[in-house]
């Protein structure tokens, strides 16, 4: 069953006009019919089983049926500092991320970081990297939306950040997760860094993170935060 993120408010028995995309998607990708079942979601919690009552190119119209509180989060609070990576690397580190149940999004501008954004790429950045998460929640079943901020630089992210555990991946560390006691409904921060890692000042710097390695091959960027996240939801989480 197609399921759609729509941002308006809903209730059981309305009739919901969707938005241009989520009308096209369903007309034209997936050939969608008068009668078919949709689910629809706003990011608040829970879904609404739904009934596609008009369809054409470029209108759907859908009437909301039974609201069911299905809640596929998880039982940690894992925050994600991703050191930005260029193009679709950073698109598929966010996407995956998503799908494994991370709750938000820190892109994270490193001395290495080989991406360049004014302010408005960024805006642009920022927008598109929304999307991305709002079609990884559509695929996984989610139904909050996890937040992505701003991008900020590395020192900036250090005094805010605020966790029962953080890590930064370290390949040159010696502590691994599964030596940590991560209990459920912890929150975690992975500090992961972007393409040729973190710099030695940077590891020394961030002095309240443990350093964590993730065994003896070095992994790339995308890889790397995937892996500590299905590692922390084995161990402490939904896995």
């Amino acid at each position: 069953m197609a399921r759609v993120f729509q941002s308006s408010p809903l209730k059981t028995g309305m009739l919901l006009q969707l938005t241009d995309s989520a009308a096209h998607h369903l007309a034209t990708v997936l050939r969608a019919k008068i009668g078919d079942s949709v689910t629809i979601f706003n990011g608040e919690g829970g879904e609404y089983q739904s009934v596609i009552k008009e369809i054409t190119k470029k209108k759907v119209i859908v009437e909301t049926q039974q609201f069911l509180t299905i809640d596929r989060e998880s039982p940690l609070d894992i925050y994600l500092a991703q050191g930005i990576s260029r193009g679709e690397k950073m698109d598929y580190t966010i996407q995956k991320a998503v799908e494994l149940g991370v709750k938000k999004i820190f892109p994270i501008i490193t001395e290495r970081c080989n991406v360049k954004l004014d302010e408005e790429r960024r805006d642009k950045r920022l927008l598109h990297w929304t999307s991305v998460i709002i079609s990884a929640c559509e695929q996984s079943g989610r139904n909050h939306v996890p937040e992505i901020l701003l991008p900020q630089k590395f020192e900036n992210f250090l005094k805010t950040a605020d966790a029962d555990w953080k890590f930064i991946l370290a390949p040159q560390a010696s502590k691994k997760l599964s030596e940590f006691p991560i209990k459920k409904n912890s929150r975690v921060i992975l500090l992961i860094g972007p393409e040729g890692g973190f710099s030695d000042n940077e590891i020394k710097i961030a002095t309240d993170f443990h350093a964590l390695n993730l065994g003896p091959r070095i992994l790339r960027t995308e890889t790397a935060g995937l892996t500590a996240l299905s590692a922390l939801q084995f161990y402490a989480g939904d896995l």
